[in-house]
């Protein structure tokens, strides 16, 4: 079993979000994993962020420091979506998991954040702005 920890955005929202799914109210955001276990996304009204496991692309230079790697992406509303740096290589996230699948062709909604998963890979969109990203295995994307 493949597992994934989220360190950058509220822990305790996130942990929080574990055992609920992507159709979740109260305030708690949805969280979900794609079928393949590969990609872990978090959606929030205003931000949604997603971490992948094993992945095969190269961040664009200067996108992380030196000796860091790129398995996440971030997108806040009104702003362009960034990556996201830490010193976990692919492969070896460990820790915060959900039970929640999105099966592919389906999307999670919150507030102005929709995340769609696909056999491809996972694009989240801030409807308000039009900025996104896509995350796949073999690419990513930003907009």
């Amino acid at each position: 079993m493949k597992t994934l920890t989220l360190t950058l955005i509220a822990p305790a929202a996130v942990a929080t979000a574990i055992a609920l799914p992507a159709t979740a109210s109260a305030g708690v955001p949805p969280t979900f994993q794609t079928p393949s276990e590969n990609i872990m996304c978090w959606v929030g009204a205003n931000m949604a962020t997603c971490h992948i496991v094993d992945y095969t692309y190269t961040p664009a230079p200067g996108a992380c420091p030196d000796g860091e790697f790129g398995g996440g992406i971030l997108l806040k509303k009104a702003e362009p979506a960034r990556m996201l740096c830490s010193s976990t290589a692919p492969g070896t996230y460990q820790g915060l998991r959900t039970d929640t699948t999105l099966d592919y062709g389906q999307s999670a909604s919150r507030g102005v954040m929709t995340c769609a998963s696909e056999q491809s890979g996972v694009t989240c969109t801030d409807i308000s702005s039009g900025h996104f990203f896509r995350i796949s295995k073999d690419s990513y994307e930003l907009g």
